[in-house]
């Protein structure tokens, strides 16, 4: 990289996830600590790593009437959240007030969205995932909010549902006490709130991160996730059956465990944005 006199770096830097120019009064080692801290130039941005990272203040496609039809991947892999059945749109909220104002993606009974199958979305060792979103309503007794599984038996992957008076954190097989972890549902309904889901190959980490915070934890004997061969999918569990009704602002994918440093940079950076405490 190039310097600037002793004032710090000018050129382009990209070690970090993040490409751009800087440069300001920093000298080499304090503008290392800025970018690894995930801070530069007075913007929090989450840890690197990510391979989906999708918000809704960017790269979202809509009509005259703000239905959305695609929301960028902003992460540089183009793993694009889409929709192509009008029907199931979802509605842009250009200011939401339980997200910061800032806008989302609102997604009722029937709206989802998915990524296309990636291999750069494969976690045989291990994940972490972060969404930031506000719940409307559980419009059944079994919806999805967020997974990536094989289509309606959810036997291989990842997903987080809400049945039976809780949201389930599960790797591999949902219907099994071993392999999830679980939060109640008493999610506040007019705030938002950060949803954490880390797998480290042994544990599983379900984490509710704002005015509605949980945290469970549950030992996992798998050790790899099987890849289930299909995208990212958001507020669907496989068919319309199994949908939630949530506004959804951000979405970070990590395919492969978060330290401990990590979680804490990301997670500060989505705190501060949204205003979440």
């Amino acid at each position: 990289m190039g310097r600037k006199g002793n004032s710090g770096y000018t050129n382009p830097d990209s070690r970090f996830g993040r490409e751009g120019a800087y440069s300001g009064s920093l000298g080499p080692t304090q503008h290392y600590l800025e970018r690894t801290q995930g801070r530069l130039g007075g913007e929090l941005l989450p840890a690197p790593g990510y391979t989906v990272w999708s918000r809704s203040t960017e790269g979202v496609t809509i009509d005259g009437s703000n239905n959305v039809s695609q929301w960028n991947d902003i992460s540089g892999n183009g793993i694009n959240f889409t929709q192509g059945t009008s029907g199931d749109f979802p509605q842009l909220n250009v200011s939401n007030s339980a997200l910061n104002n800032l806008p989302s993606l609102d997604m009722n009974n029937g709206d989802s969205m998915e990524t296309a199958d990636d291999d750069a979305l494969d976690a045989t060792g291990g994940f972490c995932v972060y969404v930031v979103a506000k719940l409307d309503s559980y419009p059944s007794t079994f919806s999805f909010f967020i997974s990536r599984t094989n289509g309606t038996s959810w036997g291989t992957g990842w997903g987080i549902y809400y049945y039976a008076g809780a949201l389930r954190f599960f790797v591999d097989y949902w219907n099994d006490a071993s392999k999830r972890a679980e939060l109640t549902s008493t999610i506040s309904t007019t705030s938002g709130n950060i949803f954490k889901f880390h797998y480290n190959q042994t544990t599983i980490t379900a984490e509710i991160i704002g005015p509605s915070s949980q945290i469970d934890t549950q030992a996992q004997s798998t050790s790899d996730i099987n890849a289930p061969g299909e995208g990212i999918s958001l507020n669907r569990g496989g068919s319309d059956a199994y949908d939630g009704d949530w506004d959804y602002a951000e979405v970070l994918f990590y395919p492969s465990p978060l330290s401990a440093a990590g979680q804490t940079i990301t997670e500060n950076y989505l705190k501060d944005r949204y205003n979440i405490t």
